[in-house]
């Protein structure tokens, strides 16, 4: 009996993946197609770009940009924490 149930256990466990992997897939393509997809149209229709990289032309020949180097005062070191 032992046997029995140890089998089939065993090839619930292949079935099961199989059905596992099939609704991965079929979650991670609707998240995509219903959620990215149309976010990621709405952000390039509007022209929304957070890492700036600066799909309209640029003067700059390089993407570097300069930072203020300000020496920060002992309140703002004592702020950091």
């Amino acid at each position: 009996m032992k046997k029995f149930f140890r089998g089939l256990w065993q090839g619930w466990k292949k079935i099961a993946l199989k059905i596992a992997r099939f609704q991965t897939a079929l979650f991670l393509a609707i998240f995509y197609f219903l959620i990215l997809a149309p976010l990621g149209g709405l952000f390039r229709l509007f022209g929304w770009d957070p890492l700036d990289t600066g799909r309209k032309k640029r003067k700059a020949p390089t993407n570097w940009k300069q930072l203020d180097q300000t020496d920060p005062d002992m309140e703002a070191l004592r702020r950091q924490s």
